[in-house]
């Protein structure tokens, strides 16, 4: 049997991903599938995170100026985070 690229590899975890995400179970769509490798886990999930906000911020960027929303809020019932 030949083995698997880092190609394969990154294909195989993007497909858990995308599996689990969906599931509504939040701790199975984190967890290292076993026999995974923890660094190819968290690239190709920062990856994705990276695009999704990407496609978000381009969305919004299109729309979105100072002059039109000069203040970020997501409604009056959320409140935002301040550390």
């Amino acid at each position: 049997m030949p083995q698997p690229t880092k190609f394969t590899q990154g294909l195989t975890l993007k497909r858990h991903i995308e599996a689990t995400l969906g599931s509504g179970n939040i701790r199975e769509a984190v967890q290292l599938p076993p026999g995974e490798d923890l660094n190819e886990w968290l690239a190709v999930n920062t990856v994705d995170f990276y695009n999704a906000i990407s496609v978000l911020f381009g969305t919004l960027e299109e729309f979105c100026t100072i002059k039109s929303c000069p203040v970020m809020s997501a409604g009056p019932k959320v409140m935002p985070f301040e550390p």
